[in-house]
């Protein structure tokens, strides 16, 4: 009784907010699922240890963020901590981060969120690991077997494709985070647009090549970090950026879209505190969100989230890909008065 009592003293320290919140209301019952065992296991980290690297400062940098927006919406402090972020990246970390020490409260106010990022990311790894794994021949059974076990999970996104410019750009609070912090939102696209671009340049490669075609891709990508592509008008997507992945593998192309549009949505939630000031008024939003992307609500005969599908027969295109991606015209401004979307079921 004692160690349970000094435990949730601690938590409540930690999270000063939750004092006048309804602490039954943030327990969740966690699922978190060990990666799956395969050949390609690691061979990103024995072959290609430069670019885990970077990937490792990646996931340090969408969990500062979100833990930052949580706490302050003061630009100086937005500002120092991108500024953060580049500094971890630019160590580059041998090891990944741990999201939970990184972003407790974050974790804490809507851990199904941060479990089917975790989900997600490790299919990026994965199919990383595949690609570079010379011992795997077989590239495409490797890939359904992994795409399989992904989407097994409830906390598995949707392999469709989603109407990312316009229905999931359209909500009232959509574009304050570029709005309010173009460089920090341009960086994050640059994270995005290192992970599609990896994706295509490992294609038909072995390690070996990889690791040589990679050198330009990644003095690219630290480009963009030190100069942040202010002129980009959306995130880029797995089509523009990797052709021939996405048209071998368009499953995990639209997945991987599908996360990096989350990720926007929930980075307007956080910079939008007239619209939601308290952590609760952002964890239901967030969790209203989460629903439109997971596969489960995505299944025959489901049409609850068919309004943000895609047009059937249409891809979007944001750029002349002679420049750099999304270049192109902004998708059509909207404001709450214009749209308004309709009611998001409530997440259970």
């Amino acid at each position: 009784m004692f160690s349970y009592l000094l435990r949730l003293c601690f938590l409540i320290l930690l999270l000063p907010s939750l004092a006048s919140a309804s602490l039954r209301d943030w327990f969740e019952q966690r699922n978190e699922i060990f990666y799956l065992r395969g050949p390609w296991n690691w061979a990103v980290a024995h072959h290609l240890p430069e670019l885990r690297k970077e990937l490792n400062g990646i996931d340090f940098g969408h969990a500062h963020l979100a833990e930052t927006l949580l706490h302050t919406d003061n630009p100086a402090a937005i500002e120092r901590a991108r500024l953060e972020v580049l500094a971890f990246i630019n160590s580059k970390p041998a090891l990944p981060p741990d999201e939970a020490f990184i972003a407790p409260t974050f974790e804490r106010l809507v851990w199904a969120v941060q479990n089917t990022f975790d989900w997600a990311h490790q299919l990026h790894r994965d199919l990383y690991d595949l690609f570079a794994a010379d011992n795997v021949t077989d590239k495409e059974t490797a890939y359904h077997e992994i795409l399989t076990n992904y989407l097994a999970q409830p906390q598995a996104i949707t392999p469709q494709p989603l109407d990312h410019p316009g229905a999931l750009w359209r909500f009232p609070e959509s574009r304050n985070f570029i709005r309010r912090f173009p460089k920090f939102n341009a960086q994050i696209w640059a994270y995005h647009w290192l992970q599609a671009k990896v994706a295509e340049v490992q294609l038909g490669r072995i390690a070996a090549d990889q690791q040589t075609a990679l050198q330009p891709v990644l003095s690219e990508y630290h480009g963009y970090l030190d100069n942040p592509p202010l002129q980009w008008t959306f995130m880029p997507m797995f089509h523009e950026i990797a052709p021939t992945f996405s048209q071998r593998f368009p499953e995990a192309a639209n997945i991987f879209d599908n996360l990096h549009m989350l990720h926007d949505n929930i980075d307007d939630v956080l910079s939008s505190p007239d619209l939601f000031p308290t952590l609760e008024a952002k964890r239901e939003r967030i969790y209203q969100l989460l629903e439109i992307y997971l596969n489960r609500n995505h299944q025959p005969g489901d049409e609850r989230y068919a309004q943000y599908r895609a047009p059937v027969g249409v891809m979007h295109h944001h750029a002349d890909m002679t420049q750099p991606p999304s270049l192109g015209k902004a998708p059509p401004q909207t404001t709450p008065d214009q749209e308004k979307p309709a009611e998001l079921h409530r997440h259970h």
